[in-house]
């Protein structure tokens, strides 16, 4: 378990290293600045689900990244990061920075990330709005 504030540039530290898929579901996007630096080491591969009301922050986000494709979906909350080939980080925070104590539990299985991403990442993403 991690309890920290402003943890996911340490969660992600070895981000450029990663060679499957990272698929990100968050409510909002804090700061989109802290974003883009974790973004910045390896803006590829790179599949964001955010709430709609981060509409502004996600258009912002993809000109930055234009091959980080992100979706909006209108009833998400959700707050967990999958690493491939087999990490899956569930959180209390949104993905972004943050000035509260937060947590997180990390979960190091190719089985619950294959799991997670094909019955609930997928299913979010079909029916969310891809950011163009």
């Amino acid at each position: 378990m991690s309890i920290s504030a402003n943890s996911w540039s340490r969660r992600l530290s070895h981000i450029a290293r990663i060679v499957g898929p990272i698929l990100i579901m968050t409510g909002s996007l804090p700061e989109p600045d802290y974003i883009s630096q974790i973004l910045g080491k390896r803006p590829r591969d790179i599949f964001i689900i955010a709430n709609a009301d981060a509409h502004r922050e996600a258009s912002m986000l993809k000109r930055r990244f234009p091959d980080v494709r992100i979706a909006l979906h209108r009833n998400t909350n959700a707050k967990a990061v999958l690493v491939a080939p087999d990490t899956v980080w569930v959180s209390s925070t949104d993905f972004g920075k943050t000035t509260q104590i937060e947590s997180a539990v990390g979960l190091h299985s190719r089985r619950v990330f294959e799991r997670t991403r094909e019955s609930f990442f997928n299913k979010l993403w079909a029916e969310a709005s891809e950011v163009a």
